[in-house]
């Protein structure tokens, strides 16, 4: 605090309105997008503070995206996800690619994060974020909905990361109708 206030004030603020926004989501089942990611960028705001140059990201959402409600802390889980079990596992740090966009159908969601993800231990694993999130899912839209987690190589950057795909209905069905 004494040797960066403005730092510190910035941190507290972020922090309060994590906190707000988790007390309030108990009594909504769903948020705009853009209410979610508020809360997405002021908790990686203070993981950046935490891991300082080894965290970087990039949020891109179509415009048009903004107003789709989603359930609520699924990308803000989905994202300290990427940082527990990807970023802070690599020396060196990684980066977190947030984006939306919209066929017309569906909302599209993805989120990348430098790493990869033991596939066969997700399967087995005592966790709660995946599951809750496949659950929620399920619950508001039904077999509507579309949730995968998949490794990705990229050989021309000779990279690995890990990939999470989101679909929800903006009304009708999104075509794919399984959660993996």
């Amino acid at each position: 605090i004494e040797e960066n206030p403005e730092r510190a004030k910035s941190t507290i603020t972020q922090l309060s309105n994590i906190f707000r926004y988790s007390l309030r989501i108990d009594r909504v089942e769903t948020v705009p997008l853009d209410e979610e990611m508020r809360t997405v960028v002021d908790y990686l705001d203070l993981e950046k503070v935490r891991f300082e140059e080894r965290l970087n990201y990039k949020i891109d959402l179509d415009p048009v995206t903004k107003g789709v409600e989603i359930p609520p802390m699924m990308i803000q889980t989905l994202v300290e996800n990427s940082i527990k079990h990807g970023i802070s596992k690599i020396p060196e740090g990684g980066n977190i690619l947030i984006r939306s966009k919209s066929n017309g159908e569906c909302l599209l969601l993805e989120i990348e994060n430098s790493g990869e993800i033991d596939l066969e231990a997700l399967n087995h694993s005592s966790g709660y974020g995946i599951s809750n999130t496949k659950q929620r899912l399920n619950l508001l839209f039904g077999g509507r909905s579309f949730f995968s987690i998949r490794n990705v190589e990229d050989k021309d950057k000779l990279s690995k990361f890990v990939k999470v795909e989101i679909k929800i209905p903006l009304g009708g069905n999104c075509n794919e109708s399984t959660n993996s």
